[in-house]
């Protein structure tokens, strides 16, 4: 929603407040589920069930098409292919992709408008702050979008959970200010049947209003964040209390999920957890399956595993858009390390990964025992980052490193105090730092937020902290 309706929609009582989110849904639900949407849902069905060699026709033929229109229609693709003297007649194979040189995300943002395809007008603008907090506007067509949107729905339906079933939804959504502790903690999207609850409430006084909505709702699934959907179930194993509804399956995404996670969500809701794994470039999709491995979707993109790690087969995640003509990224390191199944292909293509690795953003814990995960929210729409941290040093105090850009842009650190509020409500104080650099890990990774305070308090039950 935009600035204007999001004011709205505040000052507004909380049954009109209901009435705006239905009808934002619909008017999500008709960009998203209509016209085309259909042909490619059934394309995606199809795709699940190709050989290796249909994949290949297919990924083959596709990036011989994305190629020509690289090098007749984006700039800096014609002067890449003009560089390195290669012609869409170079790439009439998947293993042919390494002709050319891997894309970091800083050329990306660097040269973005050079990404882009002239005169042509993208189905929608992506707005992302990514890992790091630094913003970028990704320009996507109409079948790009649809396609990930059938790609999801695709992935719930193999799990046996149909489009439009009722849908309970623990993610990053503010359904109101963080400090109002009045219910009802939840609104209605009436479009796709879909209840949104509030990651941002939840906490032992409140977790009975949200026990009592989850049983009279009686969701078909829940989905969100599993830091968040975990954090439900402790609640219900700490008030040693059922849940008084059986959803067919539990599906997780835009976190990393671990393990020990899986154990708690599994053994409170008594039904198997389903990850998948995209990006916000639309370059891959990877769907997890009963053997727990990652089935990347053949349609969206090629994706690549740069080893640097043989005896683990872990390296980092390469992936080539064959989709999204309006700003086409080929070989584009997204950023995320995964690790392959054995014995995996001989070059570097795969279709299926063991685990995404990466980064896992600690909570943000406030005094009255609410945890918060995602912090890369508080970022969007604050100009002059490039990079950003958020590190939680007390209970009830936070301090944001930033690194500014090299431009004539004034950080704007009112609204990026507000926006932290706005998640975490008025008992955590900040402090605002602005620093040259912001340090690596030993391993290299950035990490976009550290919790000092609760660090070593995370459930030690066999699982891997691996980072994304």
């Amino acid at each position: 929603m935009t600035s204007a309706a999001e004011r709205l929609y505040y000052s507004s009582p909380v049954w009109l407040q209901n009435v705006l989110v239905s009808a934002y849904g619909y008017k999500l639900f008709h960009k998203r589920y209509t016209g085309i949407y259909h042909q490619i849902l059934r394309r995606v069905r199809e795709s699940r069930f190709w050989t290796p060699e249909q994949i290949e026709a297919y990924q083959s033929e596709q990036l011989f098409l994305m190629a020509k229109h690289c090098r007749e229609n984006i700039p800096y693709y014609q002067a890449l292919f003009a560089e390195y003297g290669l012609h869409e007649n170079d790439f009439t194979h998947t293993t042919h992709l390494t002709r050319l040189p891997v894309l970091d995300k800083e050329t990306l943002r660097s040269k973005s408008d050079q990404f882009r395809q002239p005169g042509v007008k993208p189905y929608i603008v992506q707005h992302t702050s990514g890992s790091t907090g630094t913003p970028l506007a990704l320009e996507v067509n109409e079948y790009t979008y649809k396609l990930a949107m059938a790609l999801l729905v695709e992935h719930e339906e193999f799990h046996g959970v149909p489009f439009r079933a009722r849908r309970a939804t623990f993610a990053g959504r503010m359904v109101q200010p963080s400090d109002r502790m009045t219910p009802p903690f939840t609104r209605m999207n009436h479009a796709e049947k879909q209840k949104l609850f509030s990651s941002y409430h939840l906490n032992a006084d409140t977790f009975p209003w949200y026990q009592r909505e989850l049983s009279r709702f009686q969701p078909d699934e829940l989905i969100g964040y599993p830091s968040a959907i975990c954090d439900l179930s402790m609640h219900y194993q700490q008030s040693q209390s059922k849940p008084g509804f059986q959803p067919t399956a539990i599906v997780t995404n835009s976190e990393t999920l671990l393990e020990w996670q899986r154990e708690t969500i599994e053994s409170t809701f008594g039904c198997p957890v389903y990850d998948y794994y995209g990006t916000a470039e639309y370059v891959l999709f990877a769907s997890q399956g009963s053997d727990q491995n990652y089935h990347l979707n053949p349609v969206i993109g090629i994706t690549e595993l740069l080893v640097h790690d043989p005896e683990t087969a872990t390296g980092h995640l390469v992936a080539t858009s064959l989709t999204n003509h309006s700003m086409p990224l080929l070989r584009y390191n997204i950023g995320d390390t995964g690790q392959g199944v054995p014995p995996g292909p001989a070059g570097t293509v795969i279709h299926k990964l063991g685990r995404v690795n990466g980064r896992v953003d600690d909570y943000i814990e406030t005094p009255d025992g609410r945890r918060i995960g995602r912090m890369d929210h508080i970022f969007k729409g604050v100009a002059g980052i490039r990079e950003a941290q958020v590190i939680q040093d007390r209970p009830d105090h936070c301090l944001i490193k930033i690194v500014e850009k090299n431009y004539n842009i004034k950080l704007d650190k009112e609204l990026l105090k507000n926006n932290f509020i706005s998640r975490t409500g008025p008992e955590i104080k900040i402090d605002i730092e602005v620093v040259k650099n912001i340090p690596r890990g030993s391993n290299g990774k950035f990490k976009s937020v550290i919790n000092e305070v609760t660090l070593n308090e995370i459930p030690n039950s066999g699982m891997e902290l691996n980072e994304r």
